[in-house]
């Protein structure tokens, strides 16, 4: 029998077990594994780990634009390679996308990672990297940065040892999603920029939508909690430290024997770093307890230099970098800080409030922080959900085993009780995270979800995986919050700390979550101590107790995967039905001659039993490959589900028996197969022209590939009108199932407003299968141009004349509930908040526009005013809030912020916010806008909102946060003087039919400058003209004998109100 890594056994994710896909590529190069996030590759394949992606692409589901490149290689001691790769897409980053390929002997043993399949994104930034940096300083809204500083970037410069570094943010253009969710659908592409800010602290990746502008996320990187010398420390009693002698008499608390060097400094509670001065003694005896607390320099000195030590002597690393990074302290960070935290470089501690807790620097927290910086140098875990709570985990842990390694006399499994003035036990507990409403089971009692106060929860959820650890290290019984009993039998911390330490620097990537941890931590142990060990099964079973996976018993049996038939073209109606299995236990094998009951169904029907007779004894970790004598049927073409099962008699372990909804698709043996999937452009927008570019995504269905050098001819229609059809080249091989967007040659007239269908297909030669080759009913508005006009929302061609955009959450619509005039104004609100209450932020007035993206609303004009000197809007708002609800349930406060209203013009805020002036609900009021700067052209104006809930049955209908919009006008001359816009005017026209000429008949009370205007019925603008008029009647010849007959629609707008008329022009 070949023994493998029997990791796989325990896999806790149940969509491993259930509800799988096959992946035919895959499965000829992986002995098991389901999918690419944990793989075992065949070992007589000797894949050679450099060229893997290059070689075997399509099995780890990589397309044409994806490229894998190698981040960095270590090796460690036990004989193996860590290829460490990051995924690309167009020579693009994918944030957290690592893929680790383990290679021992040159060959390529396993691997594991989070890869992001099927992304199709255009990789060409909208905005500029200045003008991404300049909205996440503005996201920020800080009062300082650190590059505005002088001498901060003069210590930058000198910690770095690089005369060209600098805080100031260089924008990096990557695909994030703020999840990691490896949903294609979520990723976007984005600027990610450092945003380092002073006043008041922070640090963050701010990540900007490279085409929107808008604010995606932040990523937090605060992450918070030569001679020697004698120091009297606060926490950890008399020690012996390492200082540097300046001159006779004068030392300080700078060494160079640990690395490049550990050096602490006194901020003298101010935030400005660039004034923190030395701490300075002038016998060496550093006995300088004072008012101040100064004697916790030396706690923070000996803890840097404890912790410089544990992880060379234990792991052979050197600092937190593994190349000799220097450790910098800083004390006394400004009055009452109660806190300590990581910036990335260097570790800054609080003195505490005074009341509740004390100066920052004891041993566990110098070590939790310092630890943040390993992380990052390895698996630099998001700091977000699931792998941000065990980022925090790890410092934990590594902050607990500082303190056993530094502190062997009084050394505990809390964290923080040296600086508990309370005399508690700190803030959290390894031993018992319940005790300090932390969770000790995953999911269980006090786990919380998208807590966006704290990324997710990371602070909270880190609790099961803490505890995972102590009971690792010193065993123990219960049950948990799942109803599971569990054993655990300890292993000593030293051990535990070796299967933790591997996990976080070989086994685990930025998105790596709790299902991740409990493989990795099986993977390391066997590394470390070998399959069946009591490591690894004790491993095991403290996942189990903190409810992840399986505990390690012995008669269990495991379905490790079903090896054939796999997806394929031209399946028949006799496939062979082949499963690996493996066995679990480990004290106790399965002897030659038993037999083990195997069953499996296709499609929901009759069940096919079978027995495996053992031809030679199995022992723990062992497995086996079984072909049932029955063969099944899969020549109907489409998707079918196969479950499995096996059910050894002694077998205790029931969850991990079947393999159920396992699915693969019987395709038709062609390679001709292609359509379009979608129709990616042109988009609604104003303006467009007679020539725009119809772009579309394209998939090939077929079972091999095309080569490069063929064509393909490509057909889109507008409004169902005559196909206009294009050849395109294939530029390079298209493989089966690939997507590629590709841009029509011939453009589309769609420069007359209104409304356009476009359809677009595929013609492959000798494509017969026609159902998938066509994209319908893709919508595109080419918004009506409007002139001198009053938009009241009753207008009968009102949908042709403005385009709304609204997101998942926000609504924006024709009303009669939003008029100043009836019947119809236009309303503009949020959603039901309590469908994203978790990532809801209430807007302070400063960051309206930076946050809550997701409930932005927009109504959009397109202005012709290219003839025109002078431009001017007026329009009627009203603004209602639900301060009265959200002071109920969230107290006193200003809520009036969360009810706003912009003007953009072509995309850029003109003017202020506009917010409600009392708590509850405004009057309408007339508001008048300058444009002059875009009169002589077109331009786009909009209305926005990013209101924070909409009236709902959920609070009773109560009014919450809404903006109603009346009686927009856009005008050449300023509307400030109208007091009645609306009174309707007198307009004589004679003759009317007429042929050529007619002539305009106008009453006026006095005289002015009118705005008269003719519009064809789609509301294009063929006359224009300002006229000259005296009180009393007036009269003007008008000539149309170069428009074609029809009808037409003339206007004038005075001060005193409007005048409409209809023309009909005849032959």
């Amino acid at each position: 029998m070949k023994k493998t890594l029997s990791v796989i056994v325990f896999i806790f994710t149940v969509s491993f077990i259930y509800a799988q896909t096959s992946n035919s590529k895959l499965a000829q190069i992986a002995q098991s594994g389901r999918t690419t996030e944990w793989v075992t590759f065949k070992q007589d394949l000797q894949i050679i780990p450099e060229n893997i992606f290059n070689n075997y692409k399509e099995a780890f589901g990589l397309a044409y634009n994806d490229e894998m490149k190698i981040l960095k290689q270590e090796s460690d001691n036990i004989g193996f390679v860590h290829y460490r790769f990051q995924q690309y897409y167009k020579n693009i980053p994918i944030r957290s996308a690592i893929y680790i390929i383990h290679a021992k002997g040159g060959k390529a043993v396993s691997g594991n990672g989070k890869l992001v399949k099927g992304i199709e994104l255009n990789n060409t930034a909208q905005i500029t990297p200045e003008q991404a940096i300049e909205k996440a300083i503005s996201f920020i809204s800080a009062k300082k940065y650190m590059w505005q500083d002088s001498s901060s970037e003069k210590m930058l410069k000198q910690i770095q040892n690089d005369p060209n570094a600098t805080y100031y943010p260089t924008p990096e253009l990557v695909i994030a999603d703020k999840k990691s969710s490896g949903i294609a659908a979520n990723y976007k592409l984005a600027y990610k920029i450092d945003i380092y800010a002073s006043k008041p602290l922070s640090r963050n990746y701010v990540f900007i939508d490279a085409v929107t502008g808008d604010v995606l996320f932040k990523e937090n990187r605060i992450m918070n909690t030569d001679v020697k010398g004698t120091a009297v420390t606060k926490y950890s009693g008399m020690q012996t430290i390492h200082t540097d002698s300046v001159s006779p008499g004068l030392y300080r608390l700078r060494e160079t024997f640990h690395g490049n060097g550990v050096e602490t400094f006194n901020l003298k509670n101010g935030t400005d770093y660039s004034g923190a001065t030395d701490f300075n003694d002038d016998d060496n005896y550093w006995n300088n307890v004072n008012a101040n607390q100064d004697e916790v320099a030396t706690d923070a000195h000996f803890a840097a230099e404890k912790t410089y030590e544990y992880y060379f002597q234990k792991f052979g690393r050197l600092s937190y970098d593994n190349n000799n990074a220097k450790l910098l302290s800083y004390v006394h960070y400004d009055v009452n800080y109660d806190n300590a935290f990581w910036d990335g470089t260097k570790m800054t501690y609080g003195d505490g409030n005074g009341t509740q807790t004390s100066a920052f620097t004891s041993l566990d927290i110098a070590g939790h922080e310092i630890t943040h910086g390993v992380d990052e140098y390895s698996a630099n875990l998001t700091y977000q959900d699931e792998s941000g709570a065990l980022n925090e985990a790890f410092s934990d842990i590594f902050g607990t085993c500082i303190k056993f390694f530094a502190d062997s006399i009084i050394p505990n499994w809390n964290i923080g009780e040296d600086i508990d003035l309370t005399g508690g036990n700190g803030f959290r507990s390894l031993s018992d995270p319940k005790s300090d409403q932390l969770p000790d089971t995953y999911h269980g009692q006090y786990w919380v979800y998208d807590d966006v106060m704290d990324n997710g929860g990371v602070h909270t959820n880190m609790g099961p995986f803490s505890h995972w650890f102590f009971l690792l290290s010193l065993g123990g019984t219960g049950t948990n919050d799942n109803g599971d009993t569990y054993n655990v039998t300890g292993i000593g911390i030293d051990s535990a700390s070796s299967i933790a330490y591997r996990m976080l620097t070989v086994y685990l990537t930025p998105s790596s979550d709790y299902a991740d941890a409990q493989v990795a931590s099986l993977k390391a142990a066997e590394d470390l101590y070998g399959t069946c060990s009591m490591a690894m099964s004790q491993s095991s079973n403290a996942f189990y107790a903190i409810g992840v996976g399986f505990p390690v018993a012995d008669n269990d049996f495991q379905i490790l995967n079903i090896t054939n038939p796999v997806s394929a073209c031209g399946l028949t109606n006799s496939e062979q039905i082949s499963v690996s299995l493996k066995y679990n236990g480990c004290s106790l094998g399965i002897q030659a001659g038993d037999s083990l009951p195997i069953a499996y169904r296709i499609d929901g029907g009759n069940i096919v039993n079978d027995t495996i007779i053992l031809a030679n004894t199995l022992n723990g970790g062992d497995t086996l490959n079984f072909s049932f004598s029955a063969t099944a049927d899969f020549s109907v073409l489409g998707n079918h589900v196969i479950d499995c099962w096996v059910k050894y008699n002694h077998d205790n372990q029931p969850a991990n028996d079947s393999i159920i909804d396992y699915t693969i698709q019987s395709r038709l043996n062609q390679n001709f197969d292609f359509g379009v999937t979608k129709i990616t452009k042109p988009l609604s927008s104003c303006n467009l022209t007679n020539s725009e570019i119809i772009g579309a995504t394209v998939k090939f269905y077929g079972c091999d590939s095309i080569a490069a050098g063929d064509s393909l001819v490509i057909a889109y229609r507008v409004n169902g009108g005559t196909p206009v059809k294009d050849t395109v080249p294939i530029l390079h091989t298209i493989l089966s199932n690939e997507t590629f967007d590709v841009d029509f040659i011939t453009p589309a007239d769609l420069s007359a407003s209104g409304n356009y269908t476009i359809d677009a297909w595929t013609e492959f030669h000798g494509d017969t299968l026609n159902n998938n080759d066509i994209s319908s009913g893709y919508s595109v508005k080419n918004i009506l141009n409007i002139g001198f006009d009053t938009i009241g929302f009753e207008e009968t061609n009102i949908n042709d004349m403005i385009l709304i955009e609204t997101t998942r959450y926000s609504h924006a619509k024709i009303s009669t509930a939003a008029d100043n005039t009836p019947p119809f104004g236009f309303l503009m609100t949020g959603g039901n908040a309590l469908d994203y209450i978790d990532s809801l932020q209430i807007p302070d007035g400063a960051n309206t526009w930076t946050i809550n993206e997701f409930l932005s609303a927009k109504l959009s004009f397109c202005v012709d005013a290219t003839s025109w000197t002078s431009a001017n809007m007026r329009f009627d708002l009203k603004q209602t809030n639900g301060g009265d609800l959200y002071t109920q349930y969230m107290g006193p406060g200003d809520y009036t912020k969360a009810s706003n209203l912009r003007i953009l013009v072509n995309g850029v805020q003109l003017g202020d916010t506009y917010n409600p002036t009392t708590t509850h609900n405004d009057p309408f009021i007339t508001h008048f806008i300058n444009l002059d700067s875009y009169a002589g052209q077109h331009f786009t104006l909009t209305f926005e909102t990013r209101n924070v809930a909409k009236d709902t049955v959920i609070f009773g209908y109560q009014v919450l946060d809404n903006a109603y919009i009346d009686n927009v006008c856009f005008s050449p001359v300023s509307q400030e003087n109208i007091n009645e816009f609306n009174k309707i005017l007198t307009l004589g026209i004679y003759p009317n039919p007429f042929n050529d000429k007619f002539t305009v008949k106008f009453d006026a009370d006095k005289q002015e400058t009118v705005n008269l205007e003719v519009t064809d019925i789609l509301g294009r603008l063929v006359y224009s003209q300002l006229w000259d008029i005296s009180m009393g009647t007036n009269r003007i010849d008008l000539n149309l004998n170069d428009n074609p007959t029809g009808v037409y629609i003339i206007k004038i707008v005075s001060s005193e109100g409007y005048a409409v008329n209809r023309l009909v022009k005849k032959a």
